[in-house]
């Protein structure tokens, strides 16, 4: 048997007997091989070799080049494969939208380059991860219609993969990274508020946002990289994030009443809080579900974030001891955690990570709650807990998960305790930096560098991973 590899340059049909191919790195320099069709084909040999015929019709549509495998003394092709390429882009090439391509063992300097016959145009990526490499806006420099995009760094370069580059609309649902290939991979949703309810209640209002998609790109943005690129791994953990599925929604056409389109209320004194029970039926509209759901928001009054925990579905679970009560990390999602996000959040901190803390924790299985207050949530809380008076001296131990002993910290991290709280918290992983769940904007230096304490961290990541391997 022999091979040839290359584009498919040209397709010419004779009848409906053969189809003659030719396949070469450009037109001058080619090989003729061809597909008979035969009278005496039965149906299987038919079918596989009207299947060879789309995929080369496809290959020389979309610029792919192809493997063709034929006899050593023949040009009948017997088969026909896709050379294997080392990256892959996510949907289409549009202008000012969002664009992300996914591949392995990316380095974090890396570069998209743009590439036609007359133009080259190098891009610095908003976000990087072995796997996948994020533009927020694909900029308008990029030369329209058909070229190839390819990976490059220093050492690294990867396969040119075909590119159709348009300027048209942007789209409304846009998978930004495709996660596990199952049919419910975990996934992180991102949209954009269509209407604010008001702080009097019942009353309704477009959202700025709807006509700021750049601001809602730069949250996007913003609040991937506080997930994924900072020294709080949660979700990075090796690699775990390449399991997740990341979409966003922007969607400037309200279809339904002001209601059912209002994700965010506005709340005294400047509190945007999350409309939970609107978001499931808003993402099912367009054939998404989600295990928590961050709504972005354009007020200019009302900036704070604000989140509620997930609830977890019924089925499915992984068990787990908290100082010694039997309890489960449900599987299943039967309400999306949710969070709001404004586009004039200060970015220098950790908010969208701390909301995830929240939202990603359950209402039930086990919340996350603030550690910059002396209360909570209520329930079986995580990463809290009480003494009896304010003067009693904080314990030793803050507890144990599945066995293991945990220390409670003393001094939280160095910020102190107020006079008059009873509450405490478990011991950091960073002793010298605030927590992410307190108030992280009280570190000396690197306000971004803030971590987990390590019982929260250790029950959140098997949390994670029951809902990412389930």
């Amino acid at each position: 048997m022999a091979q040839s590899t290359g584009l498919v340059q040209r397709l010419n049909f004779f009848g409906t007997g053969s189809v003659c191919v030719w396949i070469g790195p450009d037109e001058s320099d080619t090989e003729i091989l061809f597909i008979a069709f035969h009278s005496g084909d039965d149906d299987h040999v038919l079918a596989a070799k009207k299947s060879m015929l789309n995929l080369l019709v496809k290959a020389k549509t979309a610029g792919y080049q192809i493997q063709a495998q034929h006899g050593a003394s023949s040009a009948e092709i017997t088969s026909v494969s896709l050379t294997e390429l080392d990256i892959s882009p996510v949907g289409h090439a549009i202008l000012r939208d969002f664009y992300s391509i996914t591949g392995s063992g990316i380095p974090d300097d890396v570069e998209l380059v743009f590439e036609t016959d007359t133009t080259l145009v190098t891009i610095v990526p908003d976000m990087v991860r072995p796997h996948w490499v994020f533009v927020a806006e694909l900029p308008t420099s990029v030369p329209l219609g058909r070229g190839h995009v390819s990976l490059q760094a220093p050492g690294y370069q990867s396969d040119a993969v075909p590119v159709d580059v348009v300027d048209r609309p942007r789209q409304t649902v846009r998978s930004l990274y495709p996660g596990a290939p199952k049919g419910n991979p975990y996934t992180i949703a991102f949209v954009a508020n269509p209407m604010l309810e008001t702080e009097q209640g019942d009353q309704f209002m477009a959202d700025p946002v709807i006509a700021d998609r750049a601001g809602f790109h730069d949250v996007v943005a913003h609040a991937l990289n506080n997930l994924l690129t900072l020294p709080e791994d949660l979700l990075r953990q090796d690699d775990l994030d390449a399991q997740m599925r990341f979409v966003s929604v922007f969607d400037n056409i309200l279809a339904d009443s002001n209601d059912s389109n209002a994700l965010v209320k506005l709340n005294a004194p400047n509190l945007i809080g999350p409309r939970q029970s609107r978001f499931e039926a808003y993402l099912a509209r367009y054939a998404e579900i989600a295990d928590v759901a961050f709504a972005i928001t354009g007020s200019s009054t009302h900036t704070r974030a604000s989140a509620r925990f997930s609830r977890d579905a019924d089925g499915e679970s992984t068990a787990f001891t908290y100082d010694g009560s039997d309890r489960v990390h449900g599987h299943g999602t039967r309400v999306p955690g949710v969070c709001t996000l404004s586009i004039y959040g200060n970015q220098s901190g950790l908010t969208p990570l701390h909301e995830y803390g929240h939202m990603a924790a359950a209402s039930s299985n086990g919340a996350v709650v603030d550690l910059y207050v002396n209360g909570g949530s209520g329930g079986f809380q995580v990463n809290k807990k009480f003494r009896a008076a304010s003067s009693d001296p904080v314990p030793t131990s803050f507890g144990t998960y599945n066995g293991a002993g945990y220390n409670a910290d003393p001094n939280r991290d160095s910020l102190g305790y107020p006079a008059d709280w009873t509450s405490y918290h478990a011991a950091q992983i960073d002793p010298n930096r605030p927590n992410l769940m307190d108030n992280y904007w009280l570190a000396s230096s690197d306000v971004q560098a803030c971590r987990l304490d390590r019982i929260t961290y250790d029950w959140f990541s098997d949390r994670l991973r029951a809902k990412i391997f389930r």
